[in-house]
């Protein structure tokens, strides 16, 4: 029976999370770069037209120079509000042009409508300049996001390529050998008492003309049995078709029998 692996779940999860990590990330900055910031810059601004102009302004004279200047910086607003579609925003400008041009002293829609906007504006903290630069570190991490996903669906692919078949035939992403086109398989690596878990589950087939071809179990599930089916055809007295090591597996068959 032919042996197949299938990619590995420490891989893949790890992967996949780093995937959609990256794109929240990265859709998180476009929001707040398209979005969140302008609206906290034109809430500060409204704020600021409120608290520092038209408040000042009620309190002068009418038709006093701050007066007119107010009226000015709110029809100034309102042209920039063109392809905006709040209403109630552009009805409270007029009630402030209105009171500002024909009340001496304020008068109780005014007041109202004034108190309306400050509780809708007044707390909102004005973007600092380095807002919008930070959310590019944000958005760049998008691309990563893809490269994540192109990964794990490349790695995929290539762990249901990978197999060795019953008369010795070795099939990987570089291409197919046939048992005597496989001269041997180096597992310097594999398994060793020094280094990482990733860089001890590899072992490499060495074929004939050709680079030799990385094993890898940690990237792929069951790649233990290809490895150990190459490794028992050439140092049978070394290496198990699971590819443990011999004296390994006697102590545990003799620690068997003397449980039993």
């Amino acid at each position: 029976m032919a042996l197949h692996t299938t990619l590995a779940t420490r891989y893949w999860l790890k992967t996949i999370i780093m995937a959609i990590v990256c794109v929240v990330l990265g859709v998180w900055g476009i929001w707040d770069y398209v979005v969140a910031i302008p609206e906290a810059e034109m809430g500060a601004t409204r704020a600021a037209l409120l608290t520092d102009v038209v408040q000042p302004a009620m309190e002068t004279e009418l038709g006093s120079d701050e007066r007119t200047a107010a009226i000015v910086l709110l029809d100034v607003n309102i042209e920039h509000l063109e392809f905006d579609s709040n209403t109630e925003w552009i009805a409270s400008v007029d009630v402030f042009k209105n009171a500002l041009a024909n009340s001496a002293i304020s008068d109780p829609v005014y007041e109202e409508t004034l108190q309306r906007e400050l509780n809708l504006y007044g707390d909102i903290t004005p973007p600092s300049k380095y807002d919008r630069p930070m959310q590019w570190l944000f958005i760049l991490c998008l691309p990563f996001g893809v490269y994540y996903f192109r990964a794990y669906l490349i790695m995929k692919n290539k762990a249901g390529i990978y197999s060795l078949d019953d008369d010795g035939t070795l099939t990987t992403p570089e291409g197919v050998w046939k048992s005597d086109e496989i001269t041997d398989i180096d597992m310097s690596r594999w398994i060793a008492k020094t280094g990482n878990a990733r860089s001890t589950w590899i072992a490499k087939a060495i074929v004939a003309d050709a680079e030799p071809i990385v094993l890898d179990d940690y990237i792929y599930n069951d790649m233990h049995m290809i490895i150990g089916g190459l490794a028992h055809r050439f140092y049978p007295d070394q290496w198990t078709p699971r590819a443990r090591r011999v004296k390994v597996e006697e102590v545990e068959s003799v620690n068997v029998d003397e449980d039993e």
